[in-house]
């Protein structure tokens, strides 16, 4: 089969091309962004959407939260969870609504789903269990969500490419990403980056996402970096059908006070809290 190096240009359009977020939730964004943000003007975006309404009160009284009493407002649910969590309900909520039901690449978008919402739940887990401030922690929370949306879009725009880079990396036992690489000029991970950068998210989050399983010298290793490798190989050692290659520099995960052998002495734990982040499913 001949390969296909991909300029950036061709990239950025093939990125282009991926859904936009509904109204609503770009307003949460640009709101958000601000610094001086007014809750009683997120309330009112979110409000006026009564399809985000609902899949946002549905997560926030599901036993992914845990709260004491049932929440029915908007309102109530900043008060209860704050501004940063709910902001990333409604993201959450979109990005999973621009997830194709069907691609000729053969993709099981519910595993896909699963795993990333998983991955999504372990970084809170874990940056909870180490103490990292709150908004570092929801930012974990996205970047584990979206880490691997760059594997959509080539299972879209390329599925030939998809399947061969799924069938080289078991043959040769190496991670998928790489073997990517080597067929089209980049991988998932650098893709998904643009995606959160087309999103308008953080570009903490996007780095995250392009460089979490690599050492670079010319990228600065960062703490959500670190996050965002260990949830996804914890998640990796939960469901065996998630397992990767180990990867190969030993450094990744240097920032953090833990190790994946202290983690798997959790594993119940982390289960639990993956299975509850799959009411994103439901919505």
């Amino acid at each position: 089969m001949s390969t296909k190096t991909l300029s950036r240009q061709e990239v950025v359009e093939m990125v282009d091309r991926m859904p936009a977020f509904p109204k609503s939730v770009q307003q949460v964004l640009e709101l958000t962004g601000d610094i001086n943000c007014s809750p009683r003007d997120l309330v009112r975006v979110v409000e006026h959407d009564p399809v985000l309404t609902g899949r946002i009160l549905k997560v926030v009284n599901s036993a992914y939260f845990g709260l004491s009493r049932r929440i029915s407002s908007v309102k109530e649910a900043l008060a209860f969870i704050g501004l940063n969590t709910l902001k990333n309900v409604a993201l959450t909520v979109a990005a999973i609504g621009a997830l194709p039901k069907n691609n000729k690449a053969g993709m099981n978008m519910e595993l896909f789903l699963a795993h990333s919402l998983g991955v999504g739940a372990a970084c809170r887990w874990i940056g909870n269990r180490v103490g990292i401030e709150g908004r570092e922690i929801e930012r974990g929370f996205l970047a584990g969500m979206l880490h691997n949306f760059g594997s959509v879009l080539i299972a879209l725009q390329m599925p030939k490419i998809y399947r061969r880079a799924g069938v080289l990396a078991q043959a040769t036992d190496r991670p998928t990403f790489l073997v990517e690489r080597e067929l089209i000029g980049m991988d998932h991970f650098e893709i998904g980056g643009l995606v959160a950068d087309k999103w308008k998210l953080e570009s903490s989050i996007s780095e995250a996402i392009h460089y979490h399983r690599e050492i670079r010298d010319d990228v600065e290793r960062s703490q959500l970096m670190d996050l965002l490798w260990m949830s996804s190989r914890i998640v990796g050692e939960i469901q065996p059908q998630d397992r990767h290659v180990e990867d190969p520099h030993a450094e990744l995960g240097a920032t953090l006070p833990i190790t994946i052998a202290d983690l798997l002495e959790d594993k119940s734990a982390i289960e639990v809290a993956i299975e509850r982040v799959q009411i994103f499913r439901e919505v």
